[in-house]
């Protein structure tokens, strides 16, 4: 009896691991790389995330068309490219404290300071709390990088702050075109680089 019942739950526990091994495949499979920059990667889950994210901070209902996920996909591909100098360059990164600060703001700004209401918000975009604090602290990285990187060079050229914002954008955007001609990016999904082959 207590052979079978070894033998039994041996194939139980073989069936649970077949099942999971199956499940982490068809993960995979949903969960396909869309482009490579470099060495990083852009998969479809943030793709998708990243047309919630910005359609939930903007008000709007998110849009799964070919276009808005080209335009996804390289705003993810340009955030890339801005992480990949980030690490090569040392420069600082909002800390964990920083970035709950900031989801505590969007909150106070938004939703009357009431996290449970925002929680509600962002469930309806499928999103998570986590997912808008990661974004708002990737957005505040950026200006880190715009302030460190740009502004200075600028600033000393322009003097009105408005004008030195509009430059410090037009000298990103360079910046932006030369690292897409000096980076290797492959898109796995060729309708999303058809917006990249128009700049």
């Amino acid at each position: 009896m207590k052979a079978g019942l070894h033998v039994s739950g041996r194939r139980l526990a073989a069936a649970i691991a077949f099942l999971s091994l199956s499940g982490v495949v068809r993960a995979a499979i949903v969960d396909r790389i869309a482009v490579v920059v470099g060495d990083k990667v852009i998969t479809d889950s943030e793709i998708d995330l990243r047309i919630r994210l910005s359609a939930f901070q903007n008000d709007l209902q998110p849009e799964f068309s070919p276009a808005a996920r080209r335009q996804a996909a390289q705003e993810l591909v340009d955030q890339r490219l801005v992480e990949h100098e980030m690490d090569v360059g040392h420069y600082p990164r909002l800390d964990p404290d920083g970035r709950k600060t900031l989801v505590g703001e969007y909150a106070k700004a938004n939703y009357k300071g009431d996290p449970a209401d925002m929680k509600m918000a962002l469930a309806v975009y499928r999103l998570t709390p986590q997912d808008l604090e990661d974004d708002l602290g990737r957005q505040s990285d950026l200006l880190t990088f715009l302030n460190l990187r740009l502004r200075p060079a600028v600033a000393g050229l322009e003097p009105d702050p408005k004008l030195a914002e509009e430059r410090s954008q037009k000298e990103l955007d360079r910046w932006l075109e030369d690292q897409h001609r000096r980076t290797r990016i492959q898109y796995l999904e060729p309708d999303l680089g058809k917006a990249a082959e128009t700049k």
